[in-house]
C-alpha cells in the first residue's frame, strides 16, 4: 500500500524551499483511506500541551519518533524521549525541556500513518546530497481549539523553524474555524507566501534549514462552538547509525 500524486514535489522544493499540495492531489486505495479514518479519531483524545504560555487550555497532543532506512525502506520505532527546541530557533518554547504524551500504539502502527512517511520523504530533494543512512521522524499529533470569545494559538506561536531538514505539515481535522493561515519567510524572514489548509489532507513541503513558517490563530467562526483545527506534522532530521536508537522494527 502507498500514496501517489502526479505533482512534483521535489522540484517545488528544489526550487522554492516549500510547496502547498491540496488533498485531492494526494491518491491512495480504499484500504489506506480506512486507516487514515482510524488514525483522525484519535485527536479526539489527545492529551493538553502541559507547556502553554500563561497555563493556557487550547492545545492537545501528541509525540513519537521513527528510524527511517531508505535504502532499505524500514521504519523502526524509537524508545520515547523528552522534546527540545533551542531558543534560536523557537523564541517562545525554546530552552525548555517539554515532555509530550506518547504516540498511542495503535497510532504507530498505523498503515497510513507509515505510508505518509514513505511517501514524504520520497518528495525530498536529496538526489545529489551525500548519502545518509539513516533519519530520525518526529511525529506530532496537534490539536488546537477555540471556545467563544478566545483564540486558539498554533505551535509554536509566532515565525520559527523545527531544527529538522525538512518538515511536512498535513491537515487533519477543520471545525467551525476562522484564521489558521500559513505564512512562509525566507532566511531574512521576509514574507515568501501565505496560504490556508482547508480540506483534510491540505499539506505544505518547507526546507526547514533555510526557511521558518508561522501559523495564525484560530477563532469560531460561529461563536456558539468551539473551533478546531488539528494537523499531522514530521520532522525529517538526518542521524548516523552510530549513535541511532534502537527499537521495535515495523
Amino acid at each position: 500500500m502507498s500514496i501517489r500524486s502526479e505533482r512534483d514535489i521535489q522540484q517545488e522544493l528544489a526550487e522554492r524551499g516549500f510547496c502547498q499540495l491540496h488533498a485531492s492531489e494526494l491518491h491512495f486505495d480504499d484500504k489506506l483511506h480506512e486507516a487514515w479514518l482510524s488514525l483522525t479519531i484519535d485527536y479526539a483524545d489527545l492529551p493538553p500541551d502541559k507547556h502553554l504560555p500563561g497555563g493556557g487550555h487550547y492545545r492537545f497532543r501528541r509525540y513519537g519518533r521513527y528510524r527511517y532506512e531508505p535504502h532499505s525502506d524500514r521504519l523502526t520505532r524509537l524508545p520515547h524521549v523528552d522534546y527540545f527546541q533551542s531558543k534560536n530557533i523557537n523564541a517562545l518554547t525554546g530552552g525548555m525541556v517539554r515532555r509530550f504524551a506518547q504516540l498511542l500504539d495503535s497510532s504507530f502502527a498505523n498503515p497510513f500513518l507509515q505510508a505518509l512517511i514513505r511517501f514524504d520523504f520520497r518528495q525530498f530533494p536529496l538526489q545529489h546530497a551525500p548519502a545518509i543512512a539513516a533519519w530520525e521522524v518526529q511525529v506530532h499529533l496537534i490539536r488546537i481549539v477555540a471556545e467563544s470569545g478566545k483564540q486558539g494559538l498554533p505551535t509554536p506561536e509566532g515565525i520559527h523553524r523545527d531544527g529538522a531538514a525538512f518538515v511536512t505539515v498535513h491537515l487533519a481535522e477543520l471545525v467551525n474555524a476562522r484564521g489558521g493561515q500559513v505564512k512562509l519567510y525566507d532566511d531574512a524572514r521576509q514574507p515568501l507566501a501565505q496560504f490556508q489548509l482547508q480540506q483534510l489532507l491540505d499539506s505544505y513541503y518547507i526546507n526547514d534549514a533555510i526557511l521558518w513558517h508561522e501559523a495564525l490563530p484560530i477563532s469560531p467562526q460561529d461563536p456558539a462552538q468551539r473551533a478546531i483545527r488539528s494537523i499531522l506534522t514530521f520532522d525529517f532530521h538526518p542521524i548516523s547509525q552510530a549513535t541511532a536508537a534502537r527499537g521495535q522494527s515495523l
